[in-house]
């Protein structure tokens, strides 16, 4: 039939299609209608091109064309419109006459009342579990009872034969006869495939005399000669030795011949004859993969129950069933199993699967996903088949991630080894948590012990001290008869009240017999007891830090006991020097934290970025910090965590003048703790980056939203239930940034340097003056950052005060709280502008290069360390706030202090903050220059003066001139 030939025709007369989609006739639109009648799509261009196809498909495109013919007014081509009656089934139709002659004659003989017997043979892959699988289809569609066997290796289980002992020949003979009668059908059909390896408990086949005789001649003895009167029987034999021909028809089956097999792939996958000859050279021409290539390639994924018996029966097919059954238990339902997985599962490489195993599933080493077929046979797949595939997985040392390991190891039960890999790895210990329900209820002893520890560190590293498994863990170890176990526990218990703000509590756990003994010169030095040692200490330098008692939180963390606390001594030391304000000290141990440790050594890149902020390195910091959120996601660090490191870098790219990427970072960070999950009652942590918000929304002059977050954080505070201290001080914070919020809006300019304080009064500076008073009369303590936070309110309030001799007194009382370079210099700067609005030109210079000065010692203060390129400038926005003072201050040399003014405006870094250096210049040149148009002409001489004012003509003429739009005016 020339197909190709009809659909041109047909095209030629088709009328115009109307609306979208594929045009009618082309082989788009015919896929599309091959496909909702029931066709194999994927066969089209095989038979239109080259008359290859099942009949079926065939019969569904004849349909097809015939209805397009009637709708362009031609005759109907002569083919059939439908299946012809009764069509063989496809794997029959293409691969073989002997097969489709077994096929027709038994069907055909039960279909007209008799009782076939009928033998075929042929070696693995000619077919013959095919032609019983379609025969039983057959037959069930007759409604006629089918019962079939696979008489393959040991058949004693299936036929239920004991164990031989001691029985003779004879006896044994006996056995098998009797036991094959019992498995005779009373009526229907019988269908038996035997294999050359037929064995029964570990004897070979005998007959009724006791005599060894082949697989084939026993089932033709046993099954075929003694069925019932009216039961059809067919056996399917690897090898025809011993068979008694007479009165038995016995058809050989041969595999299908390259042409058949190419033919049948090209009709049934609709891939290319180059593809199809691959195809068959990889399934060597074997029956059974071939026809399992081709139901998967038709899209079938149904299988019927012989057809799931079929793939089963494949080795390679059952492995891969095997593997991805159990693998259930370890991926998420839904979601492609990762390809070493697999192949771990496997005991192999999934590539070296012949092709039509592969074809089971879909995928790359990226991940693979089970077809419909095998996700079919799942339910058959026994449960040590099961354990066989995860014991392969859980000894895949080196190759899997450590999660799925542990998973394996523990769906296995190998405690031993999970105990083990916990203890070298502590770090995979957050792969634990969903595995503790099993480690409770199956672990025992030292095992169980380890485990719960592992899963109690690990939630208590991440500050969860209050989640079920957390608790569950330390109730178990509490039960443990061993003192340094539970000594252990209650030091973690200490923990818990520490970050609950319980620090009587805490004080009581430590007191606690099992821990005391423990803490006692001369305790035993096994693991547990230097642990808890190590922890009991490090609870004790932090009970003594959040207490101002820096002195003896040094000492409990220089203790050598602690240093069994490996990364996390480290950690805290660096914590207890930083608050202590040896900065080289606190520097080289928090860059100790080793890298193997990827939660811990993130922490301690964002306490290092933290205090680069700090000391006035905010290129640093925010580098520090961008490393910390990388490590922390890396490493599964709590949303809560990644959000304040996200927060943190926001601030550091706010004080670079970035502000809006600075909103986009925190705004991200707000994401990852939305409205509705405040940690077991604790809203401190959202409250805490919607108050950081505020200052990068007023340095975007939007005021109106920086009060918005901050009215929402000090909503949250008033009812956090957790953590009181820490709410208090977030309080305290969060009411100095709404102050902030009436200064900016009170100054009509960004909350962004450089900023000059009030020289005139107004409803929201009075406001925010206020604000400021009432948190200074708050009694402070002598915790580092309620000393910070009073230096702040002081430097503030000089800004929003329009009284230049209040504000210098301000200025100067918050200079006095200074402890380091770069907060003296921050004070001096705020001093030398209250000094300027007071009159005092003379002493704010002074202070101008005072400040000066010290921003050059500010990498003294962490002397010793190392910065990466590019990062090591002091705060810019600090030197564009000094630098526009001194502008000011020498605003009357003019043209002079201008120039000076565009050269110094050229380091990097000042570029986000140079419009608003040359603002405040401008208002200052409009303000107190006599000749102030003349000194930005003789600049600019373009300069539109008529319309602009000076301060936004000289904006935006230096705008244009660093755009490189208009030439520079010499000096």
């Amino acid at each position: 039939m020339d197909w190709k030939a009809v659909l041109a025709d047909l095209r030629a007369h088709l009328p115009p299609g109307q609306g979208r989609g594929p045009v009618r006739g082309s082989l788009r639109w015919l896929e599309a209608e091959m496909r909702g009648r029931g066709g194999n799509p994927a066969s089209l261009r095989n038979i239109v091109y080259r008359d290859i196809g099942t009949p079926q498909d065939k019969a569904v495109l004849a349909g097809i064309l015939n209805d397009l013919a009637t709708l362009a007014g031609r005759p109907a081509a002569a083919f059939p419109a439908s299946p012809a009656a009764a069509p063989l089934p496809d794997e029959l139709e293409l691969l073989g006459r002997s097969k489709k002659r077994a096929y027709k004659q038994f069907v055909a003989g039960v279909r007209v009342g008799r009782a076939p017997r009928m033998v075929v043979s042929g070696r693995a892959g000619a077919g013959k579990t095919i032609l019983l699988g379609q025969i039983e289809r057959a037959l069930l569609e007759l409604h006629i009872p089918v019962r079939r066997f696979s008489l393959s290796g040991d058949a004693g289980p299936l036929l239920g034969l004991p164990p031989p002992a001691g029985q003779s020949y004879a006896a044994l003979g006996q056995v098998q006869t009797d036991a094959a009668r019992a498995a005779l059908p009373a009526q229907g059909a019988l269908l038996v495939r035997v294999t050359r390896e037929l064995s029964f408990a570990g004897d070979p086949p005998r007959d009724n005399r006791g005599q060894t005789i082949s697989p084939a001649r026993w089932a033709q003895e046993h099954l075929l000669q003694r069925a019932p009167d009216g039961v059809a029987v067919l056996l399917a034999v690897e090898d025809p030795d011993g068979l008694d021909e007479q009165g038995t028809e016995l058809i050989e089956l041969r595999p299908p011949t390259p042409a058949e097999a190419r033919t049948y792939l090209m009709g049934r996958l609709g891939v290319t004859r180059a593809e199809a000859d691959r195809l068959v050279a990889e399934t060597g021409r074997h029956l059974d993969r071939l026809a399992m290539l081709g139901s998967l390639g038709s899209g079938a994924g149904e299988w019927a129950p012989g057809g799931l018996a079929d793939l089963m029966a494949d080795r390679d097919a059952r492995a891969l069933a095997e593997a991805t059954a159990a693998l259930q238990s370890l991926v998420p339902s839904g979601q492609p199993i990762p390809g070493p997985l697999l192949s771990a599962a496997l005991g192999t490489n999934i590539g070296a699967l012949p092709a039509h195993a592969r074809a089971l599933v879909r995928g790359d080493d990226g991940g693979w996903t089970p077809s419909a077929a095998l996700k079919a046979t799942w339910s058959q797949v026994s449960p040590a088949a099961r354990l066989a595939a995860l014991r392969h997985v859980a000894g895949a040392e080196g190759t899997l991630e450590a999660g799925l390991r542990m998973a394996a190891l523990a769906a296995v039960g190998d405690w031993a080894a999970l105990s083990t890999l916990a203890t070298r790895h502590p770090d995979d210990a957050r792969h634990l948590p969903p595995l503790w329900p099993a480690i409770r209820q199956s672990a025992q002893g030292t095992e169980l012990e380890s485990l719960a520890r592992a899963v109690v560190g690990h939630h208590a590293g991440r500050g969860e001290y209050g989640h079920p498994r957390l608790r569950d863990g330390l109730f178990s170890l509490l039960e443990s008869d061993r003192d340094v176990v539970r000594a252990w526990a209650r030091v973690k218990l200490a923990e818990s009240s520490l970050e609950s703000g319980n620090i009587e509590a805490a004080h009581l756990q430590l007191a606690h017999a099992d821990v005391a003994a423990v803490l006692e010169p001369g305790a035993p030095l096994e693991p547990w007891a230097r642990a808890a040692q190590a922890d009991a200490l490090l609870v004790e330098a932090a009970l003594a830090r959040w207490q101002g008692d820096l002195e003896t939180a040094t000492l409990k963390a220089s203790d050598p006991r602690a240093e069994h606390g490996g990364p996390r001594a480290l950690l805290w030391r660096g914590l207890i020097a930083k608050d202590a304000g040896r900065w080289p000290e606190a520097l080289t141990a928090l860059r100790a934290v080793p890298q193997s440790s990827p939660l811990l050594s993130g922490r301690a890149r964002y306490q290092e970025g933290d205090l680069m902020l700090r000391l006035g390195l905010p290129g640093a910091g925010l580098q520090a910090l961008d490393d910390a959120a990388r490590r922390l996601e890396l490493a599964g660090g709590t949303a809560e965590e990644q959000a304040r490191v996200l927060a943190r870098s926001g601030t550091a790219l706010r004080r670079l003048g970035l502000a809006r990427e600075g909103l986009e970072r925190l705004n991200r960070a707000l994401g990852l703790l939305p409205h509705d999950s405040p940690r077991h009652g604790d809203a401190v942590p959202r409250a805490r980056l919607l108050s950081e918000a505020a200052p990068v929304y007023l340095a975007l002059g939007r005021p109106d939203e920086a009060l918005g977050v901050a009215s929402e954080a000090l909503a949250l505070l008033a009812h956090s239930d957790g953590r009181r201290a820490e709410a208090s001080y977030r309080q305290r914070r969060t009411v100095l940034r709404v102050a902030l919020a009436y200064l900016t809006r009170g100054l009509g300019r960004c909350y962004l340097q450089p900023l000059s304080g009030a020289t005139s009064d107004g409803p929201d500076l009075t406001h925010a003056r206020q604000l400021m008073d009432q948190l200074l009369q708050h009694d402070a303590d002598t915790s580092d950052r309620d000393q910070i936070l009073r230096l702040d309110l002081h430097l503030s309030r000089s800004l929003a005060e329009p009284d230049p001799a209040r504000a210098v007194q301000d200025a100067s009382t918050g200079l006095a709280l200074a402890s380091h370079p770069y907060e003296e210099a921050q004070a001096r700067a705020v001093h030398a502008d209250a000094l300027w609005r007071d009159g005092q030109p003379e002493e704010a210079l002074a202070e101008v290069n005072r400040a000066y000065a010290l921003l050059r010692r500010v990498p003294l203060a962490v002397h010793g360390s190392t910065f990466p390129s590019g990062t090591t400038d002091v705060d810019p926005g600090l030197q564009a706030q000094l630098l526009a003072l001194e502008a000011r201050i020498t605003i009357r040399d003019g043209v002079r202090t201008l120039l000076w003014l565009r050269d110094a405006l050229q380091v990097p870094g000042l570029g986000p903050f140079r419009r608003g250096v040359w603002r405040e210049v401008g208002l200052t040149l409009e303000r107190v220059h006599p000749q102030a148009s003349a000194v930005v002409l003789t600049l600019h001489p373009a300069a539109d003066l008529q319309v602009l004012r000076l301060p936004d003509a000289l904006v935006q003429a230096e705008d244009s001139l660093c755009a490189g739009h208009v030439p520079a005016t010499p000096s």
